[in-house]
């Protein structure tokens, strides 16, 4: 479901409704909310493109959860990471996990950050 204004951006933790073959873990949460939110300082579009774009790629990775590549971590509870970039929102990358119900997201993050310190304590 498409979302606007402003808050949109502070209410998406709890206002977004995914399938049930989508899981999202409370910290991916946050960091989409946080992503947000930064985006929405400079463009409360952009902030709701990127919203509506997170949701898309997790539906879109739910259906078909193989093609995003596997992230190589150190981390090794997440020796099946994979990685897909956020539709329309090249330098963001979802990092989710295949289950046998469908997906679940473990974080969203910029691609700038260091993954392995991000990625370390999921």
């Amino acid at each position: 479901m498409p979302m606007s204004g402003v808050t949109s951006v502070v209410t998406w933790n709890s206002a977004c409704q995914m399938g049930d073959n989508v899981g999202i873990r409370p910290r991916a949460r946050l960091d989409v909310v946080e992503l947000a939110t930064y985006i929405g300082k400079d463009s409360i579009a952009a902030a709701n493109r990127f919203l509506d774009a997170c949701e898309a790629t997790f539906e879109l990775l739910a259906e078909s959860p193989r093609i995003g590549g596997i992230h190589l971590t150190k981390n090794r509870r997440l020796a099946d990471l994979r990685v897909f970039r956020v539709r329309g929102f090249p330098n963001h990358l979802a990092f989710y996990l295949e289950r046998i119900s469908g997906i679940e997201i473990v974080r969203v993050v910029h691609g700038l950050r260091d993954l392995d310190a991000v990625l370390q304590d999921e």
